[in-house]
């Protein structure tokens, strides 16, 4: 089973990093449009499953407009977008109204405040949450729409340093796991396999790192900067930010663990054998990418 899981594991881990990395910013965002759809469905399925009644096709349209129009509207970091102030706020507002009217104009939604709040949750969970790949894409680009090598980068290193955390957590846990982490929402996962995860994400950080800054490799200005610049991830900055997105690959796993025990089934889907569906292949990437995009917009120069 571990054989399997790191054989699946890697390869799945290496060809959505190699997207994150190599593709441009159209294929980017249908990347995300149909991994945050794959997200949903499943989470919806999985609400299905324990009983629940969900509005799955609008959930489904909303979270692409979201995605959609964080694509068209979000302005790069420190670049306030002239036209459109607010739109985030606004637009979840709307999404808001968009759901609870459509829960009020069902005759069937005996339970007006699980369908609402499930389908909104939906959304959030998915779409808002992955959207933040396309705002790391869009890092010091010159329009709201456009992408640069360096966010494309950014979201390369955040999927290598989480998918690798993963791969070390289940890899230590399933050896050396003795003591349980959260036995009531995920037995499975033990003390030993969280810090296996850190170390793993850690090393793998840290390791970019002093390959980009000795062999000039990515784009300038992320591990290093040219003219004696200050690069936007120095050394401690890298090691800090490995350690948060390894802990918030851990919250998201607990989190989809926790969905998946309230309904008591194993696996969100069986696409992949020895792992399970898309949102278990994904449940560790859904937190991640906001942390990534805060850590940098609030800490780094």
């Amino acid at each position: 089973m571990l054989k399997q899981r790191l054989r699946y594991g890697l390869a799945i881990a290496a060809a959505f990093a190699a997207s994150m990395a190599f593709l441009p910013g159209p294929f980017l965002f249908l990347l995300l449009v149909a991994f945050a759809a794959a997200c949903q469905w499943e989470f919806y399925a999985l609400a299905a499953r324990g009983g629940y009644r969900v509005y799955r096709g609008l959930g489904l349209a909303l979270g692409g407009l979201w995605i959609a129009a964080v694509y068209l509207l979000a302005a790069p970091p420190g670049k306030p977008h002239p036209n459109v102030p607010g739109w985030e706020a606004a637009m979840l507002i709307v999404v808001c109204f968009i759901v609870l009217l459509r829960t009020m104009a069902d005759a069937q939604a005996r339970r007006a405040f699980e369908t609402a709040a499930i389908t909104f949750l939906g959304i959030f969970y998915g779409p808002v949450m992955l959207s933040y790949y396309l705002r790391l894409a869009q890092w010091d680009a010159g329009r709201a729409w456009g992408t640069t090598r360096a966010g494309v980068f950014l979201c390369f290193f955040l999927s290598v340093v989480i998918k690798l955390g993963d791969t070390g957590a289940y890899a230590v846990g399933t050896l050396l796991g003795r003591h349980k982490l959260c036995p009531r929402v995920s037995p499975g996962k033990t003390w030993e396999g969280l810090v296996g995860g850190l170390v793993a994400s850690l090393a793998t950080g840290l390791l970019m790192a002093v390959v980009a800054r000795r062999c000039q490799w990515g784009p300038a200005g992320i591990f290093w900067a040219k003219a004696g610049g200050e690069p936007l991830l120095n050394l401690w900055r890298t090691g800090a930010v490995s350690l948060l997105l390894s802990l918030a690959g851990v919250f998201g796993d607990l989190i989809e663990s926790m969905f998946k025990r309230a309904v008591q089934i194993k696996d969100s889907g069986g696409i992949f054998p020895g792992i399970g569906g898309i949102l278990d292949v994904i449940d560790s990437l859904i937190f991640a990418p906001p942390c990534l995009y805060f850590f940098l917009v609030w800490s780094c120069p």
